[in-house]
């Protein structure tokens, strides 16, 4: 996988469980450019807080 901003491989991934759904977030060491998947769908950034959250 590549950043979608810079297109450099040196990527950062962290997955958690969140309300039993996998989410990852992936973090570009280049750029500093951050997006979350889960299920290989895009999640924006308030899903992911709401998830995290519980609200």
């Amino acid at each position: 996988m590549n950043c979608p901003r810079c297109k450099t491989s040196r990527l950062v991934e962290i997955e958690v469980t969140l309300r039993e759904q996998r989410v990852t977030m992936h973090s570009c060491s280049r750029c500093d450019n951050r997006w979350w998947e889960s299920e290989g769908q895009s999640l924006g950034l308030a899903s992911v807080v709401e998830l995290a959250t519980g609200r």
